[in-house]
């Protein structure tokens, strides 16, 4: 495969050496002055692009690709860049080794970026909107597990020096492909938007006094409702959150955000967990996988969940299936999970919270919120605001009573395909199709029938949902294929769509019948 390369342009001149916000001005911009500069940069791995997790740690070509076509780059994956990894996670990196590690990243986005407009283009944009007081989204989209556990907020911008995730009014946020929000409840109540706040000490004493002081202060006068007396779970543990959940329901008082204070800790085999209280009280590592199963269901009405703990976006060993415990939560359709990569200290994790729910005004806030806590930990020192992550999709969340939802195409499954050679384009692969059936009130629906249309012979072709409304099955096709499907449940209206092959976070309710 051809390689890019692309030093960029020389320095741009009449820039601050140092870009701070400029002093705003009495009277108020026009929206096009104000409006967030954003930029979603999609990547594939190029060998073995349907399968996000077939990774090699070796030297890989990558494919970007972009509204402009397709780019290529290479990136190292070699002692270095695995040795500035590890220092991240000391309690002192080495200044140099994650200035070396930004600088590499830059020059991976500068070869992918080389054909499109070109990543110089766009950091003097981004520069110039952070000047102007504007904010700057950056979202990446990787078909690549391994890329995730790269961290992107250090990218050192080639004129300044700094890294992205420094920039006031910067953020970076992470989307896997083709996930969408689960769809909104349709009988969602007005202003009904709660907090609920969980901890465990199973590893060790954790500030839940002072977290719970922080919302219940940052509730007053504002949009949402926190209530000490109701709305803690105290020695946290997976039962009695799935209770407390089912019984918010129940009782009209659904849950709109979520934040776990715990220890984070890392696994043999390079996963990541939380330690929270087991069945018996012993301490027990709850997983992405264990913990998605009770959240899963509730993704209609949980909007937000915030994980104060330690490594809760630690994406383990470059390409581990499992991932982060906050990718896990964003594959099943959570609208935004903010999580820290790197351990988290006591004072770090009171200030984030104090500074997020301070600013967070309901769920359409979380990235104006979620910088506000970056500048706040900016200004202690230390490396906690890069550790500061957000999984999140563009794709807004719809209501539930709108079934037909935009399908987005996965860049991992499908696109990457096309920079290969002809033989390969025209060969037929395993692709995956899954996603989760709810009803009106966001609930998981166990035991729907989900049918591909291709072939109503073909047992393999129909499942079931289990009891947490989720679905997986597979089929060999041309890539991109498009399929038609039916979704039936006794009880309820038959739902029938087209979804691309690929597609794994699909979402859509069921009606009841009149």
């Amino acid at each position: 495969m051809a390689r890019c390369s692309s030093r960029g342009p020389a320095e741009p001149t009449g820039l601050p050496p140092r870009c701070t916000p400029p002093e705003r001005a009495s009277t108020p911009m026009p929206p096009e002055e104000t409006a967030p500069y954003s930029l979603t940069i999609e990547v594939a791995r190029a060998e073995g692009a349907g399968d996000p997790h077939a990774f090699r740690c070796m030297r890989q070509d990558y494919v970007f690709r972009s509204t402009k076509g397709f780019g290529s780059a290479e990136f190292p994956w070699d002692e270095q860049v695995l040795g500035a990894m590890a220092q991240l996670l000391r309690p002192r990196p080495e200044p140099g080794a994650l200035q070396h590690l930004g600088e590499r990243l830059r020059t991976f986005l500068e070869q992918g970026l080389s054909t499109h407009e070109g990543w110089a283009h766009h950091e003097l944009a981004l520069l110039q909107a952070v000047e102007a007081g504007r904010p700057v989204y950056l979202t990446f989209r990787f078909g690549a597990a391994e890329l995730y556990s790269l961290p992107w907020e250090l990218v050192a911008l080639r004129t300044t020096g700094q890294h992205l995730g420094e920039l006031p009014g910067c953020l970076v946020q992470y989307e896997w492909p083709g996930v969408h929000p689960a769809p909104l409840p349709s009988r969602r109540l007005p202003g009904s938007d709660r907090v609920l706040f969980g901890w465990s000490a199973a590893a060790g004493e954790v500030p839940w006094r002072e977290h719970r002081e922080a919302l219940t202060q940052a509730s007053r006068g504002h949009r949402y409702g926190f209530e000490p007396e109701k709305d803690v779970v105290a020695r946290l543990s997976l039962t009695a959150l799935e209770q407390h959940l089912r019984e918010a329901v129940e009782a009209k008082r659904p849950v709109t955000a979520l934040h776990l204070l715990c220890h984070g800790t890392r696994q043999a085999g390079g996963t990541s967990g939380l330690v929270w209280d087991g069945a018996q009280g012993e301490p027990e590592v709850v997983d992405a996988a264990a913990l998605r199963r009770v959240l899963a269901p509730h993704a209609g009405w949980l909007r937000l969940v915030v994980l104060c703990a330690c490594y809760g976006g630690h994406a383990g060993a470059p390409g581990n299936a499992l991932g982060s415990v906050a990718q896990g939560l964003h594959r099943v359709g959570l609208e935004a999970v903010v999580s820290s990569r790197l351990p988290l200290s006591v004072a770090g994790s009171v200030r984030l919270t104090e500074s997020f729910y301070a600013n967070w005004q309901g769920p359409p806030s979380v990235r104006p919120a979620l910088l506000e806590a970056r500048r706040a930990l900016l200004r202690t020192g230390g490396l906690e605001w890069a550790s500061l992550q957000l999984f999140s999709p563009l794709e807004p969340p719809r209501a539930a009573s709108l079934l037909r939802r935009r399908l987005l195409l996965g860049l991992g499954a499908t696109a990457a395909g096309l920079l290969t050679t002809s033989a390969v384009r025209a060969m037929p692969r395993v692709q995956p199709l899954g996603g989760q059936v709810l009803d009106e009130e966001g609930r998981a629906l166990m035991g729907a029938r989900v049918t591909l249309l291709l072939s109503q012979r073909d047992d393999a072709l129909r499942v079931e949902t289990d009891e947490q409304g989720l679905f997986h099955l597979e089929l060999r096709a041309e890539r991109e294929a498009e399929v038609r499907f039916r979704v039936e449940k006794e009880g309820y209206l038959p739902f029938e769509s087209t979804a691309t092959l690929g597609n794994t976070g699909l979402g859509f309710s069921l009606e009841r019948e009149p």
